[in-house]
């Protein structure tokens, strides 16, 4: 199976291909993710509009699993109710185009840097960028990455007290251990399962 990826943030196109080629799968992952328009507001139809745009590529390029990676941000809608909610929209659209090719969503609760946070010895590892990370590993582990709020905990680690996210993502995605991120991120793990990861 070949996957291909579409994710809403410049950090995630950035970043995830530093990542995706350490994972353990029997699965082809088209190494660079597709970046569109996903507004983490919108409603699931605006959603799957949005990423249905970006099918055609990925399909060109001979995926027939696509998965969309979304931030769920302060959304209080109940996540599975959501995912299946914009996989129902996503995959109506992505049959039209070819229907032998399947779509899964994965939320990022909250956001990209939820799970930049779940591995602190990541950062622990980025001495240059990052300070005092027992602060950030007392609020996350064991598998609480999902419930902070992970961008001021990267700015107040930060050396500098200041966070680039494309950089910052880059950086951290490099040294990041799936395992040890996943202990610490329900959101993550969803991930990793998604892509078959073992």
């Amino acid at each position: 199976m070949k996957i291909g990826l579409l994710v809403d943030g410049r950090s995630e196109y950035e970043a995830l291909p530093h990542l995706l080629g350490r994972l353990r799968t029997e699965h082809t992952i088209l190494q660079r993710p597709l970046k569109c328009d996903i507004q983490p507001h919108a409603s699931p139809a605006q959603m799957a509009l949005a990423a249905s745009k970006k099918f055609p590529i990925l399909l060109h390029q001979g995926a027939d699993f696509i998965v969309i990676l979304i931030d769920k941000e302060t959304r209080q809608d109940c996540t599975v109710e959501l995912v299946q909610a914009v996989e129902r929209e996503a995959s109506e659209r992505l049959s039209k185009l070819n229907p032998e090719a399947w779509v899964q969503v994965v939320f990022k609760v909250a956001c990209f840097e939820n799970w930049l946070v779940a591995d602190p010895q990541a950062l622990r590892d980025l001495t240059g960028l990052f300070e005092k990370v027992e602060r950030i590993e007392r609020k996350v582990a064991p598998n609480r990455a999902d419930s902070v709020n992970a961008l001021e905990l990267l700015k107040s680690c930060s050396r500098q007290k200041s966070y680039d996210k494309p950089g910052g993502a880059l950086a951290i995605c490099k040294k990041l251990d799936p395992q040890r991120a996943a202990a610490n991120s329900r959101s993550f793990r969803k991930l990793l399962k998604t892509l078959g990861h073992r």
